[in-house]
């Protein structure tokens, strides 16, 4: 794995308090729940608005951030 996508996994890591194994393993299961489980109230609030809304939820998903990450997680 490349370092970017060391430091993306370790910063994810950070926010969401789980190792970046578990984070890996959760959106490759696609279980958004378990990634969103130790997010803080608010933070929990914003991802539900997004996923809830189709338009913001495709934006989401074509942004190159989403398309690396997805692009990633199907390799391993």
């Amino acid at each position: 794995m490349s370092e970017n996508n060391n430091e993306m996994f370790e910063c994810l890591s950070q926010q969401l308090n789980m190792s970046p194994a578990q984070i890996k393993t959760a959106a490759q299961q696609g279980n958004a729940q378990q990634l969103m489980q130790n997010l803080d109230s608010d933070k929990a609030e914003k991802v539900n608005a997004i996923l809830s809304d189709p338009e913001k939820a495709k934006a989401l998903l074509n942004s190159p951030q989403a398309q690396a990450l997805m692009k990633l997680l199907n390799k391993e």
